[in-house]
């Protein structure tokens, strides 16, 4: 019998293990689903401080219920382990690390190759691996594969089977969810790519089969991609309108009543979290090597770098309004996860304009309701203040930079002596008010 077919044969029988590398905003919410479903997990994670909160049933990421963590590792359906060895224990292997940009915004891909090399050590015949990071098209075949086989002196297509299948994990959606949400999979081979649907369908509701890992990486992008154009173009829009004097929010209203051809995209200070904003540069890293410019999407990552910069413009001007300049001025945020009512602030545009303004001498600081304690861009640390009357009157500006359903915005607007709104939070006509 093939490894294949005995590998098919312990998926059938629920006796195949899974094990999940890198415990964060993916990789835990996955290994839940799976344990959920009856099958074996070990979860690896080089952060010791991680696996010792999994394994006594510690939760760090809300989009899981603490109780259905604690009862997935105490029925010993889940355990998480720093010793990379334990890979050869595993049937399937999901890769699930970060994949950030370095600092020239090149695709830095050493969390990767690190997962890559262990997994070669370290698997044994008969295992399907698949990678859910975010990346560039080609990475499974032409960067992941050979290192594969390199480190394991294993073939694939008989040894192993190698596939991808993007993560669509959007923290703080009350609605969709891993399980929930289809899953798109592609692999570099027909067998593989019927491995993978069988082991997936254990924790997945619906999966959408493409015919290769270069189909699936570049719908990735696509989606991703598809939202920065679209939110750089509003963004671009709201700061022309605002130029003109009209009102951005009443523009996008008025169009929403198109039932066709029209999708309603929001204004704000940058786009923030892992995906969207670095999308499009491992796309261009790509690009590059077909010799093909990506004149539009280049130009609107370009813009949504810029807009942090153009928010501490509106901040200057709000001040200038009332004599006085950002140098000396207490600037209070409030807000800093990039999206409202999660505790995420990668890549969060509010972190960089507080930066711009610290270093043109405002005197910074923050709330919100989800993150403590904060470290800026700039290395600043912060710790939240508290919203209170005092608080709010002591600032010279007040800075909405993150939509949190918990604010009052009534009493916000009631105690700021002025505001800026880079939300459309605040309904009110003032003369102390300054949007978007």
């Amino acid at each position: 019998m093939n490894n294949a077919s005995v590998l098919l044969d312990k998926i059938a029988a629920n006796k195949e293990i899974v094990g999940i590398i890198g415990l964060g905003y993916v990789g835990l919410p996955l290994a839940v689903s799976f344990a959920q479903a009856g099958i074996k997990v070990i979860g690896f994670d080089k952060s010791p401080a991680k696996v010792d909160s999994i394994n006594s049933g510690t939760n760090y990421i809300k989009d899981i219920r603490d109780e259905i963590l604690r009862e997935v590792v105490e029925n010993i359906t889940f355990c998480a382990t720093t010793d990379f060895t334990r890979i050869k224990e595993c049937d399937a292997l999901l890769i699930c690390v970060p994949t950030p940009l370095d600092k020239f915004r090149k695709p830095d891909m050493s969390f990767i190759e690190s997962a890559c090399i262990s997994i070669g050590q370290n698997m044994k015949p008969g295992t399907f691996i698949s990678l859910e990071s975010t990346t560039y098209p080609t990475t499974t075949e032409e960067f992941m594969l050979p290192i594969i086989e390199c480190e394991s002196g294993l073939e694939h297509g008989v040894d192993f089977w190698l596939a991808y299948s993007p993560e669509r994990v959007d923290p703080g959606n009350a609605n969709f969810h891993t399980k929930n949400t289809p899953k798109v999979l592609g692999a570099i081979s027909i067998e593989g790519l019927e491995i993978g649907e069988k082991i997936y369908s254990k924790a997945i509701d619906r999966l959408f089969l493409v015919s290769s890992p270069k189909v699936a990486e570049m719908v990735k992008i696509l989606e991703n991609t598809y939202r920065l154009v679209n939110i750089s173009l509003i963004n671009e829009l709201a700061l022309l309108s605002g130029k003109m004097g009209i009102d951005i929010w009443e523009v996008i209203e008025a169009a929403k009543t198109k039932p066709f051809g029209f999708q309603a995209f929001y204004p704000g200070p940058g786009i923030g979290g892992h995906c969207i904003p670095l999308d499009p540069f491992y796309l261009e890293h790509i690009a590059k090597k077909y010799d093909f410019d990506l004149s539009m999407i280049h130009a609107a990552g370009h813009i949504n770098m810029r807009m942090p910069h153009y928010m501490y413009i509106k901040i200057a001007t709000a001040l200038n309004s009332i004599k006085k300049a950002v140098n000396g001025s207490k600037v209070l945020f409030l807000g800093v996860a990039y999206k409202p009512n999660i505790d995420d602030a990668r890549e969060s545009p509010a972190l960089e304009i507080m930066d711009i303004v610290a270093k043109k001498g405002g005197d910074v600081t923050y709330n919100d309701p989800h993150i403590p304690v904060l470290n800026t861009h700039g290395g600043k640390s912060l710790n939240s203040v508290e919203l209170s009357a005092e608080t709010l009157a002591s600032a010279d500006v007040v800075v909405l930079t993150t939509n949190h359903a918990a604010y009052p915005l009534d009493f916000i607007f009631e105690h700021s002596p002025l505001i800026v709104d880079l939300r459309n939070m605040i309904s009110e006509k003032s003369d102390k008010l300054y949007k978007l």
